[in-house]
């Protein structure tokens, strides 16, 4: 998952100390190969790379980025138009902790069940910078 952001140290801080994601790889790219890769000339891409928690030193990762250019449009990254779901262990601790890191709720705990029977607890947050984060837990 990769999220194009305004503030990257910002968005990362508030990722570590919301949902104790470990920064693996804090990078500047600024060779002219990055630029070509992305296809943006002379663009710099700042990159940081966050380790999610509960899958130890092989879990899923996600990256923020920004990009210092001109974005093109067939891109269609927009800062604050990604998505992440995250299960967890405590939802109210969860939520409460992304709200006090800054982020915001947009809508209520809900319970539902799934066509395979598992019922899950679920809501709707936004980080800094507007991505949506569903945060669920499993009941029962």
């Amino acid at each position: 998952m990769k999220f194009l952001c305004r503030d990257l140290g910002g968005l990362a801080a508030f990722y570590q100390e919301a949902l104790d994601c470990e920064v693996v790889v804090p990078a500047l790219m600024t060779d002219e190969r990055v630029a070509r890769a992305v296809g943006v000339p002379g663009a710099t891409v700042t990159l940081s790379t966050l380790r999610l928690p509960g899958r130890g030193d092989r879990g899923p990762i996600l990256e923020l980025y920004s990009v210092d250019g001109v974005v093109p449009d067939e891109w269609d990254y927009r800062p604050g138009s990604g998505q992440i779901a995250l299960e967890v262990d405590d939802l109210e601790v969860a939520i409460g902790r992304v709200i006090a890191a800054g982020g915001n709720r947009l809508g209520e705990v809900v319970e539902w069940e799934g066509p395979s029977g598992a019922t899950a607890r679920f809501v709707y947050l936004r980080d800094p910078e507007g991505n949506i984060i569903d945060l669920y837990t499993r009941v029962g």
